[in-house]
């Protein structure tokens, strides 16, 4: 079974929640998170793990709690969100998949062999999921094609290898890419 665990601030900030909000909006927009958390759970049922910061709150010892289906995770005082990420990575055996825009998460927790997804990918798949109601309907993994659009595949091999040509098969992913994609496909 596949484990997520989902950057809770960084997901609200960097998803399609991109509004302004004042302070007083912010528990509305984690219950919208956990909402779309939870329907994507309802079909997957992939286990989801939420972490908030909480370090700010006085709260001397973490704070865990099951919210539709989805464990939410406030971290303690003095204690950022993105330690106990990096900890979890760490700590899970089998499956498990970081969804952040946060590249000092990615970097530490690359050491725990784990993948990492962007926001607004890990968004479009969950919500392409959720429509369809079944795996199958992800353009790109059930069939086996690429899942990125060519124009995006091409503007990224001229910006990874400064304009270079990529050497060896031109139809083969990079071994990052595939391992990323099989993660992916146990969404």
């Amino acid at each position: 079974m596949l484990t997520i665990i989902v950057d809770g601030y960084n997901f609200i900030f960097n998803s399609y929640f991109k509004i302004r909000f004042k302070s007083d909006e912010l528990q509305k927009l984690r219950e919208e998170t956990i909402n779309f958390l939870s329907k994507y759970y309802n079909v997957k049922r992939n286990k989801v793990v939420v972490v908030f910061d909480g370090y700010n709150t006085g709260e001397l010892s973490e704070s865990k709690y099951n919210c539709q289906n989805i464990e939410i995770i406030y971290s303690k005082k003095d204690e950022k969100a993105d330690d106990v990420i990096v900890r979890l990575a760490k700590s899970i055996t089998g499956n498990l998949l970081i969804v952040t825009n946060d590249n000092d998460i990615r970097r530490r927790a690359s050491s725990a062999s784990c993948s990492c997804l962007d926001v607004d990918e890990f968004i479009r798949l969950a919500e392409n999921i959720i429509a369809q109601g079944i795996y199958g309907g992800i353009k790109g993994i059930a069939d086996g094609t690429n899942w990125r659009e060519e124009e995006d595949y091409e503007d990224g091999i001229a910006g990874r290898r400064g304009g270079c040509v990529k050497k060896g098969n031109p139809h083969r992913l990079s071994k990052k890419e595939r391992l990323k994609i099989k993660k992916i496909k146990k969404l």
